[in-house]
Parts: structure tokens; sequence; C-alpha cells
């Protein structure tokens, strides 16, 4: 503080009043301060965040922390995104549950009453009994595929929540915007034209307006980040050896075909999203490509062309996602004409040939039986009508 801003301070006295400094910095005589009162003021406040107004304003949230108009998105803004996002999802889900019946919304419907529901002291359905009741009892329509990510993102919120999280933020971004994607529809779809309260239902209204508005910064992200890929991966003439990304779910991992005579153990790095950046090996890229209840690579996964342990099922590619097909992660080529045996799921070549798609040993075994009946030993054969222990 310089001189002259000192002479125009005002000084406390000893009884508590003020005076003024003089311009010579002397202090006149001091006047008596005014008895303290309390100023009436108005009450504090109120929080009133009913269910939809509090879920639509959680992902007013998640719009402001993943939109990229006004500038980046950091890994922060992916965090409280991240878990703005699953509490909305509790929320809505929780809030369509209601308007079908309140006693939905209880965890325990035996222990569901009026008295619990208004003061709000119960234990609330999880998310994953919120949607397994809105798709078998309110006949909401969820996709495998979207309550999968509903997973997901539970999965990530718990982590950063409890535990802390290391991933990439992009993939997780992406993984948050599907859920987003569900939510809106969700919203326009099946919770608003539930609402029976007219004041309820156009706030809802209003504030989906708005939301759109913002999604467009988050959308146009991804669609423009991925048409640039697209455009990069055509010129390279790569297309044909780019997958859908486990992590990011992107058509955008591009694998590198190992060369000739080396060993796959020695060929870490064989793929890298071009969206996401994750890396992968061929070990891990097999443990989500391979059939259920493979747990570990076996002959089954023998590729027809460089006879590896690499051949992955259900695989999209870049050049036709359209039809997943089987797909050699080690020598990066995919099998139009590569099926599942009808029998045993084992996969074989039919080179196009028409007709039921069995493989050998099926075959074989299916002559046997022709022959000498059916190759299981029946207890009642023994005379045992119980079952063998």
């Amino acid at each position: 503080m310089n001189d002259s801003e000192g002479a125009t301070t005002a000084a406390l006295t000893t009884e508590g009043g003020t005076a003024e400094a003089t311009p010579d910095g002397s202090v006149p005589e001091q006047r008596t301060a005014r008895p303290w009162r309390r100023l009436r003021r108005s009450g504090p406040p109120q929080l009133d965040f009913p269910p939809v107004r509090n879920g639509l304003d959680y992902l007013e949230s998640v719009v402001d922390h993943l939109d990229e108009s006004e500038s980046s998105v950091t890994t922060r803004d992916v965090k409280y995104a991240v878990l703005h996002l699953q509490a909305a999802v509790e929320v809505l889900l929780k809030a369509r549950l209601l308007a079908e019946h309140w006693t939905l919304v209880f965890a325990d419907l035996h222990q569901a009453t009026r008295k619990k529901l208004d003061s709000a002291d119960f234990k609330s359905v999880t998310t994953e009994a919120a949607v397994t009741r809105l798709r078998n009892i309110v006949g909401v329509p969820i996709a495998d595929e979207e309550q999968r990510a509903l997973k997901n993102l539970s999965e990530d919120r718990n982590k950063l929540q409890h535990f802390g999280f290391t991933h990439d933020a992009r993939a997780v971004e992406v993984r948050a915007a599907v859920v987003l994607d569900f939510l809106i529809r969700f919203c326009d779809e099946q919770l608003v034209p539930c609402l029976k309260d007219a004041q309820e239902k156009s706030g809802a209204e209003a504030g989906l307006r708005r939301l759109r508005e913002g999604l467009t910064s988050i959308n146009s992200y991804v669609h423009e980040r991925m048409s640039r890929i697209g455009k990069e991966l055509k010129s390279e003439g790569v297309e044909n050896r780019t997958i859908e990304c486990p992590d990011c779910e992107e058509l955008a991992l591009v694998l590198r075909p190992s060369p000739a005579g080396t060993n796959l153990d020695d060929w870490a790095d064989v793929a890298t999203c071009r969206f996401c950046s994750r890396v992968w090996d061929t070990e891990e890229l097999l443990g989500y490509f391979n059939e259920p209840g493979w747990e570990e690579p076996s002959e089954w996964n023998t590729c027809p062309q460089c006879n590896r342990w690499a051949l992955g099922s259900q695989v999209r590619v870049l050049s036709d996602p359209a039809k997943p097909v089987y797909f050699c992660l080690a020598c990066a080529i995919g099998f139009t004409t590569v099926v599942a045996c009808e029998r045993c799921e084992r996969p074989i070549h039919t080179a196009g040939d028409p007709g039921p798609a069995t493989c050998g040993l099926c075959e074989m075994h299916l002559e046997d039986e022709a022959w000498y009946g059916p190759s299981y030993e029946n207890p009642e054969d023994y005379g045992y009508a119980e079952e063998w222990g």
C-alpha cells in the first residue's frame, strides 16, 4: 500500500468505531460507533432438486466438463464427467422406476413404505438392479451393449471414487459419451413422456433442449476425430487390418502383421489404436476376441493362413464393419469363410461350401452314432436309476 492509499484508509478505534486519517497522517477526534445490531436477513437458499431435475443437472455438469467449444478437455474434466454421469444414471433410472411405481426404487420391495419413501430413509435399488427392473418389469428396451456400457461406467466411477484410477483419458471419455447418448434418448423416449406433473414435464423438456445444444460439441469431437483418422487409414491402405479397439470401441486399432518366421511370443506390440493410443499385444487381444469360455489360446485358435494360435472371433474390421469375422491377430487377415462348427463351435474353413458346417471330428462322431448309437453311457444301461456321483 502506498502513502496516498494509506492516507485514505479508515483506522479502527479502540471502541470499535472508525476514524478517517487526514492527509498529514493525524487522526481526528474519534467517533463512537453505533451499537451493533443484528440485521434481519432472509433465510438461506433452499436446495430444490427433485429426481428428474437433479439427474438433468448432473447431465449439464457432464456436458460442461466435456464441452470442447471453449477449451480443451482436461483429465480433471473427464474425472468429474464420469463421476457426475454415474450420478445421473442412478438418479434418472430410479426416476423412471418411481414413475412406474414408487415401490420399485426400494432395494427390498418387502420393506417399501410410504413413510420411508417420503423421508428418503431406505436403501434404494442398485444401478444394475434398476436396469433389470426396467427391462423385465417396466418393459424399457435396454440393449445388451447399453447395459455393458452402464456397467463399465459404474466400474470406472467406483475406481475413481474409492481407489484411484489410471487409464487413458480419451478412452474413458468415449465410453462416457456412449452412456451420455443413451441417457439422452432414455429421457426423451422413456422418462419425460411418463411425467404426470405438467410443470415438471415442461422443465425437463427445457433442460433436455439445453443439453442437446451442448452435446453437439462432444459428438462433433468424436465424429471429426474419427473422420480424420478414417481418411488417414484409407490413404495408408490399412482398412483391411484395422479392427475395433476393445477399449474405446472405435474402429481405429491398426494391426502390424508379424514378419514371417517371427516367434509370436517375441512379437508383443502388434496393434495401436489411432483414437485412444492404446497399444495391445496378441495375448491381450485374444482375451477380448476369444470365444466365450476359452480362457487360454488353444489349437482352436489356429489361423488357417499362418497356423499360429492367434485367431480371434467376432472381430469387426473397418473394411466391412457390418459383418464380424474370424480374424488372425498375428498375420492380420480376416476370414469370411471360417465359421463355427454347429456342434462343437470349433472354427472351420468352409471355403464357401454349402451345407451343415461341421468339423471333421464331429462328422466322424455323427457317423459313429449313425452306426452304433449315441457315444455316451447311460446309467440306466447298468440298472442304476440315480445319477452317477
